[in-house]
């Protein structure tokens, strides 16, 4: 009695085990069959109605080859008698003709003493879709790459040019994208403190995600420098980003809107004529700096200049002589003035110097040369040749309670106590 229990038991534990077996097989997402040595299927999932369209009954006794398209018959062949366990592509054939791309996989195992093959075909239509969609997008990425009128680059492995389309290479003066392959980007740049201060400026914003939008000027191959438009992003997704994994810049070469811009500024901050600031943007720049230089002891000066009987130069000699004494005065300025020096052309004839971080003994001095200069020069004019001289008052100042204008009253004044004295001479409040 015992006995017959137990059997009993064992054939229920069996039975649960088959019907894991079973549901584990039945579960699988390709079609398993089990093969003896003539290659005869023996046993199959219910997976082969989803993949093959026949039923688990009708495979039995059916061939391997019968689930293969005829030109791969060799291939299968060949892997089954050399027991190939890697996946393998074939066609594989349906219950009704029609044929889908397959991958088979086998292995050879014992069953009953006796070898048999244990094969796997599984439906990769649309493996092979996707790879064939990811293929033409990629494609299409080249061509858009490859012919983009805007420049692209990839820098990855830490500021690294890894690739870039002709369109950049045009804009540095690359014959070829490939000339810039695994280029520095510090190469690019018009020196190394440029370089480091890019990097401490704008790459933590690339390392938090965001999208680098920045004017830039950088360096062309022949040293030259070019104004760009640069729109950075990093490839990584996560925060903080791996920027070592690559940044992707979109680039345009704007330097004739740059040089427009200058001119459109030129022409709105300094006087057509001679060049000099005009009066409204000398005021501006002049507040600027004595609000910087507030603190500063030695101060800053103020030159007002007015150029002698312009009116007489004028009217022996036209206005177009007129006009090129003007420039002089200006290009002689130039001359001796510092490059933190404002000059403005105030009036007509009237100049204004602003001379930052200097005293009233050295203003004096400036006023003193810059006499000297125009007293000794010559102009060649169709009338004949011609001189001048300028009259200057100098002001000085190092407090913060005296304003531009009260700068500028000063220096007027002693512009007209110049001009009195008998002209060609300075004057400076005190």
């Amino acid at each position: 009695m015992m006995e017959l229990q137990e059997a009993l038991a064992r054939i229920e534990e069996l039975e649960k085990q088959l019907e894991i077996q079973t549901l584990l097989a039945d579960s699988a997402f390709e079609a398993l069959g089990v093969f003896d040595e003539e290659m005869r299927c023996v046993a199959a999932n219910s997976e082969v109605t989803e993949v093959l369209g026949y039923s688990q009954s009708e495979v039995l006794g059916m061939v391997i080859l019968d689930f293969v398209s005829p030109e791969y018959h060799q291939i299968a062949k060949s892997n089954v008698s050399k027991e190939v366990n890697e996946p393998y592509f074939v066609m594989g054939v349906r219950k009704d003709g029609s044929m889908f791309p397959a991958e088979v996989r086998g292995r050879t195992v014992s069953c009953h003493g006796k070898p048999c093959r244990v094969a796997a075909i599984r439906d990769i239509t649309f493996r092979m879709n996707a790879h064939a969609d990811l293929r033409a997008s990629l494609h299409e990425m080249e061509i858009i790459f490859a012919n983009t009128k805007i420049g692209l680059m990839f820098l990855q492995g830490g500021r690294i040019v890894k690739r870039v389309n002709q369109a950049l290479a045009d804009i540095f003066g690359y014959e070829s994208p490939d000339e810039m392959v695994n280029l520095d980007i510090r190469k690019l740049h018009l020196s190394e403190e440029r370089y480091e201060d890019f990097g401490e400026r704008f790459f933590s914003a690339l390392a938090e995600g965001a999208q680098l939008n920045v004017e830039y000027r950088l360096r062309c191959k022949d040293g030259s420098p070019v104004w760009c438009s640069l729109s950075g992003k990093a490839v990584d997704t996560n925060v903080p980003v791996d920027l070592t994994k690559g940044v992707l810049w979109v680039v345009d070469n704007i330097s004739a809107r740059k040089a427009e811009e200058m001119r459109l500024r030129r022409l709105a901050t300094t006087d057509d004529l001679t060049g000099a600031l005009t009066r409204k943007e000398f005021f501006r720049q002049v507040k600027a700096t004595m609000e910087r230089l507030s603190r500063n002891p030695v101060g800053y000066s103020l030159l007002m200049v007015d150029l002698d009987h312009f009116k007489s130069v004028n009217d022996q000699y036209g206005h177009e002589a007129g006009d090129t004494v003007l420039q002089s005065f200006v290009f002689e300025c130039r001359k001796i003035l510092r490059e933190a020096d404002l000059l403005a052309r105030i009036g007509g004839e009237e100049f204004a110097l602003f001379l930052p971080e200097t005293d009233l003994g050295g203003a004096i001095r400036v006023a003193e040369r810059l006499r000297k200069r125009i007293a000794a020069s010559v102009i060649p004019t169709r009338g004949g040749a011609l001189s001048y001289t300028v009259s200057i008052g100098v002001s000085w100042n190092n407090t913060r309670d005296v304003s531009i204008a009260e700068l500028l009253r000063r220096a007027d004044q002693s512009l007209y106590e110049a001009k009195d004295e008998g002209r060609n001479r300075i004057a400076f409040y005190d």
